[in-house]
């Protein structure tokens, strides 16, 4: 198969929108504060107020963080890395109040990692951040624009790195979880209203498509 546009049928099966029950943890998001010989770096927050990253650093040092926490209120899970490579990351269920973060409610994009296969097109991750400027997707990682990482060869949801098993959720980040892949989804033409495969011309490699508020 070669690398320009073609017209495939996407084999969409339920083993990458299926997010299945597991365990629950109630404890809620807080806020985490750094050793005292750390000195906190300034907070980032997405464009919705959904996603979080809290970094320390020595003497303030923001340029070289040592300590990185981040929080996505709407699925309910928080990360911790204090040591490169090993963060240590939990699940909490989200309140009534992690509703007003759902990103359907924004301007938002989406970006999928593609792979052809002799069953079709294969989407090995999904990545969906909110647009500073309508229609503005170049995903640039310099901006330090936070977005939210579904890796379905290995159920995983990342920020910035920073993933935790999808079993993991809560049942309702897991609920939300599967929503949110499965809208983006059904918005790109991927799947139709009974989520049924459509038939769509994808560019293997990478797919960016903007998408507008519901």
């Amino acid at each position: 198969m070669g690398n320009g546009v073609k017209s495939i049928r996407f084999a969409c099966s339920a083993a990458y929108v299926a997010v299945l029950a597991g365990c629950l943890t109630v404890a809620p998001a807080a806020s985490a504060e750094g050793p005292a010989s750390l000195l906190s770096c300034p907070t980032l927050t997405s464009a919705d107020q959904r996603l979080l990253m809290e970094q320390w650093a020595p003497a303030g040092n923001c340029r070289s963080p040592t300590r990185t926490r981040v929080i996505d209120r709407f699925l309910g899970y928080s990360c911790l890395e204090e040591k490169p490579g090993n963060p240590k990351c939990r699940a909490y269920v989200p309140g009534p109040e992690s509703r007003a973060f759902d990103t359907a409610k924004h301007y938002r994009c989406i970006d999928l990692n593609v792979t052809a296969s002799d069953e079709g097109i294969i989407i090995t991750q999904m990545r969906e951040w909110i647009a500073d400027q309508p229609r503005q997707c170049d995903w640039d990682p310099n901006l330090s624009t936070l977005a939210v990482d579904i890796d379905f060869g290995n159920s995983q949801v990342c920020i910035s790195g920073l993933c935790l098993p999808t079993q993991r959720l809560s049942i309702i980040g897991k609920l939300r979880l599967r929503q949110l892949i499965e809208r983006a989804f059904r918005e790109l033409g991927l799947l139709s209203q009974a989520n049924e495969p459509a038939a769509v011309a994808l560019t293997i490699g990478r797919l960016r498509r903007p998408i507008s508020p519901r």
